[in-house]
């Protein structure tokens, strides 16, 4: 978990970084060459805020993912660390009912974890959105297209 911590912290700062550069960049100067300010539509301020609306739902989502990785995974962690540490800890020992606790609250937090994220994917992705819908079949315009 720690990992997976570690990972989502380094990319968030490498998106951010990313975003700032992007930014600056199309401020001073779009692709064609020509100054801010010119009828171009990528130097306009709102395809600046665009781009930087975008990244900043990749950030969010990324971060609740990671959330709701680690938390729901914990049990499971704990769970293996007390299998580890103690032999008791098992399915047929003393410690039988605390285990099927802790095992059941583990397969719980993980089937969490993987309905979370198809809904967070849903809600902030519109790709995704949209070719989910084409799939389950619930839009009937994208069918006839």
């Amino acid at each position: 978990m720690s990992i997976v911590l570690m990972c989502t912290m380094f990319l968030v700062v490498q998106l951010r970084k990313i975003s700032s550069w992007r930014k600056s960049v199309t401020s001073t100067k779009d692709q064609w060459g020509n100054k801010p300010g010119a009828n171009h539509e990528s130097s306009s301020p709102a395809a600046q805020s665009n781009i930087s609306r975008k990244e900043e739902r990749l950030v969010r989502m990324v971060v609740a993912i990671a959330t709701i990785f680690i938390v729901s995974n914990t049990p499971s962690c704990l769970t293996l660390l007390c299998n580890i540490l103690f032999d008791e800890f098992s399915l047929y020992s003393v410690y039988r009912r605390i285990f099927v606790i802790s095992s059941t609250t583990a397969y719980l937090g993980q089937s969490i974890s993987g309905g979370f994220n198809i809904l967070i994917y849903y809600n902030m992705a519109s790709k995704f959105r949209s070719r989910l819908r084409l799939l389950l079949r619930l839009d009937r315009q994208e069918q006839e297209k």
